[in-house]
């Protein structure tokens, strides 16, 4: 979000429009519209040295990549695809 946003969201809103983004995905699959709105609850700063961290990722075995991958496909394509 922080890539295309320009400012850090907090792990609250990163879930959020990650549901978002995935009841799209089901919509799209139904052949149904609508609309879809979502917040953005804070501006991340108390997650810089956790979730924004790094080492603090790896040290919790929490590997992002596939999550980053599959975000900027869908950014780029319009495409979602699980992630395995």
């Amino acid at each position: 979000l922080e890539q295309v946003l320009g400012r850090k969201c907090g792990g609250s809103t990163g879930t959020n429009f990650y549901g978002v983004i995935t009841l799209l995905k089901q919509m799209q699959d139904h052949n149904e519209s609508g609309s879809i709105v979502t917040l953005i609850c804070d501006d991340g700063c108390r997650y810089l040295h956790s979730y924004y961290n790094p080492q603090w990722r790896k040290e919790r075995g929490i590997d992002v990549a596939p999550y980053l991958k599959q975000l900027e496909l869908f950014w780029t394509t319009g495409q979602w695809q699980a992630v395995d």
